[in-house]
């Protein structure tokens, strides 16, 4: 029957990339700007296995822990068969029957056959707006336990990122007034031993349902004649923005009566200004997200919590080293999309040319120009060895 020429040679090379996380080159935020130094990948490999010598990350070699993809704050990383979305929608539907999900580690000789059940190639594989979001609907357990973590090559670095992520959970939701209970990490099951998984075994596969699997099968097949599709318009923005619209979602559906009280926090810091901003619109015309905006006929800049993956992209490129990380985020202006006003444009006059000039934030003196002439000029005859002077 005409199917097209899909034969074993194209479908063997089709799912040759499936087996290692991908990396989506537009969203990285290394290749935004020659001043980002973001290493948060690299780092959370526990392989050794991603360089950064040509820039943006190279994947040389892959055991599929998933570390790198909590890691990366813009979503450049992912492994298409344990995404995020994947945990979160295959948890709710676990949680919608059974009331509670357990998340175990694949290395585990912990019991694996309950329908509660998610095993996984990490604990820390889990990302933390997940477990939020998870157990906003019902009771959320880690089969946790650190003898096994020692023993296993994954374990020193996925055992910090597990817990980073688990407490940064725990203080999310007593902000949010959910019960403690509904996060727990607790021993494997008292008649389970456990051991050291058998010397160059491979890791189990994760658990995937049958639709996530087929669908990134049929993602990856190529049949010949046919052009691959464009992604839509604006996927590498959603991508970076996918776990700030968990927590958000989150943070609405816990959000009791009559909205969150004035001093409930989350363990997010946001922006402030520093120093001086002459509202150049680098930050904002970088921002992978949308988050920081420059509008109105005054030229305000504005930041938005709501929609920040934290990559810290802003603090990288900013010409004058004005944006800091401030006081943490109120759970209000997660839930009602607020925004926070860094800098408004007012005029001055320099102190340098004399000239009036628009421009928000402290320690405003000199236009421009003239900050960047007085601050640049010593760089450059030191660059000359002295030249001039």
């Amino acid at each position: 029957m005409g199917v097209g020429k899909l034969d074993l040679e194209t479908i063997a090379a089709s799912l040759s990339g499936l087996g290692q996380v991908r990396l989506r080159a537009g969203t990285c935020i290394r290749g935004i700007s020659p001043w980002v130094k973001c290493r948060r990948c690299q780092e959370a490999c526990p392989v050794n296995g991603i360089d950064l010598e040509s820039g943006q990350p190279v994947v040389k070699e892959c055991q599929r822990c998933g570390l790198c993809a909590v890691a990366c704050p813009a979503g450049a990383l992912e492994d298409p068969e344990r995404t995020h979305s994947f945990f979160l929608a295959r948890g709710r539907e676990i949680i919608a029957s059974a009331g509670q999900v357990i998340f175990t580690c694949n290395r585990s000789r912990a019991d694996k056959s309950g329908k509660d059940i998610i095993t996984v190639p990490c604990l820390g594989a889990v990302a933390r707006e997940v477990i939020v979001a998870l157990a906003v609907r019902g009771r959320v357990i880690f089969h946790f336990l650190q003898e096994q973590c020692l023993a296993c090559p994954w374990g020193e670095k996925g055992e910090k990122i597990f817990l980073l992520s688990f407490d940064w959970a725990q203080k999310t939701l007593a902000a949010m007034g959910v019960p403690g209970e509904r996060l727990v990490a607790t021993a494997m099951p008292a008649a389970v031993t456990p051991g050291k998984p058998a010397s160059g075994k491979a890791p189990e596969a994760a658990a995937m349902g049958r639709r996530e699997f087929f669908r990134s099968l049929i993602r990856g097949i190529k049949i010949p004649g046919t052009a691959p599709s464009s992604p839509p318009v604006g996927a590498t923005a959603l991508a970076g923005r996918r776990r700030a619209f968990i927590l958000r979602e989150a943070v609405l559906e816990g959000e009791p009566e009559g909205g969150y009280p004035a001093g409930a926090i989350l363990p997010i810091p946001s922006l402030e200004l520093a120093g001086p901003c002459y509202l150049c619109n680098v930050c904002s015309r970088l921002c992978p997200t949308g988050a920081l905006v420059i509008e109105g006929e005054e030229k305000e800049l504005k930041y938005t919590p709501a929609s920040c993956n934290h990559c810290d992209l802003c603090l990288a490129v900013c010409p004058h080293h004005s944006l800091v990380l401030g006081k943490n985020v109120s759970l209000s202006m997660i839930a009602g999309v607020s925004s926070l006003t860094l800098a408004s444009g007012k005029p001055y006059t320099c102190q340098g040319c004399g000239e009036i000039f628009h421009a928000g934030g402290s320690g405003v003196t000199m236009c421009l120009r003239c900050y960047l002439s007085s601050n640049l000029a010593p760089d450059l005859r030191q660059d000359r060895g002295g030249a001039g002077e």
